[in-house]
């Protein structure tokens, strides 16, 4: 996969989160409560935009291999 692929994909699954975190945020403002499902979800997108932000954070996505290195996040 080449550089500007993974962006576009890593961008693409950001906006998708946050475009699902907008809609269960409204559902349960309408609703007055979350399903276990919903929270799960919510719990998915969280993690990825975290993950996501702390990657941006370290700079690893400034190398054009990033993906075949092992690199543990803590």
């Amino acid at each position: 996969m080449f550089p500007d692929q993974q962006e576009d994909w890593l961008k693409e699954v950001s906006d998708i989160c946050t475009t699902t975190l907008d809609i269960l945020n409204d559902k349960v403002e309408t609703e007055g409560r979350i399903s276990t499902a919903d929270q799960v979800m919510t719990d998915l997108c969280m993690g990825y935009l975290y993950l996501l932000s702390i990657c941006n954070s370290e700079g690893l996505f400034r190398k054009t291999n990033f993906i075949d290195e092992n690199k543990t996040l803590h």
